[in-house]
């Protein structure tokens, strides 16, 4: 009572809260079609305000709260409990439900897709499972059996839970009410029985206007053992959910195996054939009535097949097929899928085996449906031959080119017709027709267009023939003008009769900054007479001058171009993009500078960059240039020199893009190679280069001591000369000094030893010869 006096005054805080935030008046609201999320915003309010029963009760009453407001709330809150008691025992109950699944039989069978079989694929394919599942929905017509769980959920006044397990006896037993048998009967049937039987100890849930109520679900259901015998891809016994069907099974198990029947499955209930099952009902006409339920020690027995035959050819479906006995010819092209649209299914082709060898059998397609079938027959589909009767084609120079349907006495002009007649530039001196010969090689007859347009002549045409009508423009190249140089759009561009020197140059998109239009110059083919004589004239060139705004004037007419025209637009002699270069490092203004002729120098460079600062190492300044034929490159240079005679060989004349670069003073020495201690050390004015390589440890066993060089910070090199002692180049501040190392030695192997002796052999049986 405690619990229930909680529920009461807890539902008074629940309309407080209701009501403070949905309405002014609480006697507006009505509990009943209060929505489910309200509520449970309620319930959660209660909970966070930590509120006692009585002051809640209170303040509900202070706020005009009636005493049948107040029932119904009661009802819904108790209701929205019940419902979430009873999502936790769903959720219990799944939990045992996958417990107990863990039980279950699974597929250990793998994925076969090398049968041929007709129906195989159903239970060996990746796509598509028949897994038992067991976690569907209970249908109200399941039969409950002994293993099988009820839960019963009382809530409302009163509020219990059962969770109950049909016994041997096929009863559950709920406390203060006894036993009830439900064994075999319907899962809607048993509910209303265990209702009827709870009323004896809740005496108001039968009443008119109840205040208890119930809610019955089945629990973990039972499992059952089924056997699958015979001819079985894994036969043995399966623990099944009792939701199973014979699908379920025939899947874990593999289905039936290469010689399985796929036709005759019986299943076996009680010492009788319950149900003889046919896939192909299934496959071909979608017929679920063959995947029944199974039951507790049924047993799936899958005999052999009595009868197979082979399909091939064009069926839409090719394999083998199991037929019954009472099934013909059209029925084996029923379960095939029909014909293609290739096939010849006129007259069909059955291949027999005899006991004295093999035979044939036609058989026209009207005769399918009586046609008896063999074990071990294969049936066969041919093509259709791919041969036209009546065809003739046109090609060219017409207005609808294609293949058109031949009648007798159909004339050539009657196909130009039915091709909607010539194009305007059709090539009317000469035309052919390919004809077939009687033994299916081709000849060609050749015919002059205008007298047939004319009807003074008649050309009867025969079925396959092809008729090819040239267009002028196929029989000559296509004409065009080229426009090269300086305009925006070089190119080529197709001839038309008229067009002038500025029409081409507009064409082209007109002169760019760097034309030239004083002298723009035309090249021009030979003609055909003048090309048949021998000569050293190549071609015909014209020069012109033109305005550069391409203005309309009397002038444009006087020179026309003519097909193959090559028009050529030269660059003005004096233009030049704005070229410029730069200068990096140790100068007073660094920075970007404008050639402004062609004869400045690295010298006037510095000049203009504001000369050199106290800190610029003259020695280690570098130059880099670009090109189109090297790319980035670097110069070596002597800038002390260059500054020195400005102007002389090694003062460089500027171009676009190069670069100088005067760093500030060095003062180390890098040595690198083939020493025992490479590294940078400080540069001592006088020393050679023997002292720095002494101060890196000396050099390595494999150093080559003659080729030994430096490397200078301006990128110039200066390598060791050797006569007699070796001389050692210079060192500079900022250089690297590299000691290669020697080259590995290939040793003798034994076929040079070998080549070497027989050389020596040759040449002592020569000395030998001549000594003789």
């Amino acid at each position: 009572m405690k619990f229930h006096s909680r529920k009461i005054l807890l539902l008074f805080l629940s309309v407080f809260f209701a009501i403070s935030s949905i309405a002014q008046d609480v006697r507006s609201v009505d509990p009943k079609t209060m929505p489910e999320s309200d509520v449970k915003k309620i319930e959660e309010a209660i909970r966070n305000a930590g509120l006692s029963p009585t002051e809640a009760a209170n303040m509900a009453r202070q706020r005009g709260a009636s005493e049948q407001q107040i029932r119904d709330m009661q009802q819904r809150l108790q209701q929205s409990i019940a419902n979430r008691d009873t999502i936790m025992q769903t959720q219990k109950t799944d939990s045992l439900q996958r417990q107990k699944g863990d039980q279950l039989s699974e597929r250990k069978v793998q994925v076969k897709d090398t049968l041929r079989v007709f129906g195989s694929s159903l239970f060996n394919n990746e796509n598509l499972t028949f897994e038992p599942s067991i976690n569907i929905q209970t249908p109200k017509n399941y039969e409950i059996g002994i293993g099988d769980q009820i839960i019963i959920n009382i809530w409302g006044n009163s509020q219990n839970n059962y969770q109950l397990t049909v016994n041997k006896s096929g009863q559950i037993l709920i406390p203060d009410v006894g036993p009830i048998y439900i064994a075999g009967m319907t899962f809607e049937n048993a509910e209303t029985k265990i209702k009827q039987r709870l009323t004896e100890i809740y005496a108001d849930m039968g009443s008119d206007n109840p205040q208890t109520f119930a809610q019955i679900n089945m629990g973990r259901l039972r499992s059952i053992n089924v056997n699958i015998v015979g001819e079985v891809t894994a036969p043995g016994t399966y623990t099944l959910p009792v939701t199973a069907t014979a699908f379920n099974a025939l899947y874990l198990s593999g289905g039936p195996n290469e010689i399985g029947s796929f036709r005759n499955i019986n299943i076996i209930r009680d010492d009788e054939i319950f149900k003889t099952i046919d896939i192909y009902k299934f496959l071909i006409d979608a017929d679920v009535a063959e995947n029944v339920r199974l039951k507790d020690e049924d047993i799936i027995l899958i005999p052999p097949t009595e009868k197979q035959v082979a399909v091939s050819g064009e069926f839409k479906r090719k394999g083998l097929f199991e037929v019954k006995e009472d099934e013909r010819l059209n029925d084996v092209i029923r379960f095939a899928g029909g014909f293609t649209s290739d096939a010849y299914w006129t007259n069909l082709k059955i291949y027999r085996k005899n006991i004295g060898g093999k035979s044939i059998i036609d058989v026209p397609f009207h005769e399918a449906e009586s046609a008896l079938i063999l074990n071990g027959d294969s049936i066969f589909s041919g093509q259709t031959v791919k041969i036209f009767k009546n065809r003739v084609t046109i090609s060219g120079a017409v207005f609808r080119p294609g293949e058109y349907e031949w009648k007798e006495n159909m004339t050539l002009k009657d196909l130009i017709f039915k091709a909607d007649s010539l194009k305007g530039n059709a090539f009317l001196n000469r035309a052919i027709i390919t004809r077939l010969n009687s033994d299916s090689t081709r000849r060609t007859l050749s015919f002059d267009l205008n007298p047939i347009l004319s009807g003074e002549n008649t050309i009867l045409l025969n079925p396959e023939d092809s008729v090819q009508i040239k267009s002028l423009l196929d029989l000559k190249q296509t004409p065009y003008i080229s426009v090269t140089g300086e305009v925006l759009e070089p190119g080529d561009f197709h001839f038309a009769e008229n067009t002038t020197l500025a029409d081409a140059i507009f064409m082209a998109g007109g002169f760019t900054e760097a034309a030239d239009s004083s002298f723009i110059e035309v090249s021009r083919r030979l003609s055909y007479e003048e090309a048949a004589e021998l000569s050293d004239e190549m071609v015909h060139i014209f020069t012109f001058d033109l305005s550069r705004d391409l203005k309309f004037n009397e002038g444009d007419a006087n020179f026309t171009l003519k097909p193959f025209d090559r028009v050529s637009v030269r660059r003005a002699p004096a233009f030049r993009e704005n070229a410029s270069v730069m200068v990096r490092g140790e100068v007073k203004y660094a920075g970007i500078f404008a050639i402004q002729n062609k004869h400045q120098r690295i010298s006037d460079l510095v000049e203009m960059a504001g000369g050199l600062t106290p800190q610029s190492f003259l020695d280690g300044a570098t130059f880099s240039r670009v090109s189109e034929e090297l790319g980035s490159e670097f110069i070596a240079i002597d800038l002390n020199k260059i500054l020195q005679n400005p102007g002389g060989n090694e003062d460089l004349l500027l171009r676009d893009g190069d670069i100088l670069e005067i760093p500030e003073q060095m003062q180390t020495v890098k040595i690198t190679g083939s020493v025992q201690n490479p590294f940078s050390i400080t540069y001592q004015e006088g020393k050679s280069l023997k002292y720095y390589i002494d101060k890196s440890g000396g050099f390595s066993s494999d150093a080559l001591k003659r080729k030994v060089y430096v490397r200078y910070p301006n990128g110039a090199t200066s390598s060791t000369k050797s006569f007699i002692v070796k001389n050692y180049p210079e060192v500079l501040p900022g250089s690297q000094i590299v000691v290669p190392a020697k080259p590995e030695r290939e040793g003798i192997t034994t076929q040079t030893w070998l080549s070497i002796a027989s050389t020596f052999s040759s040449i002592a049986v020569a000395l030998a010869a001549v000594l003789r």
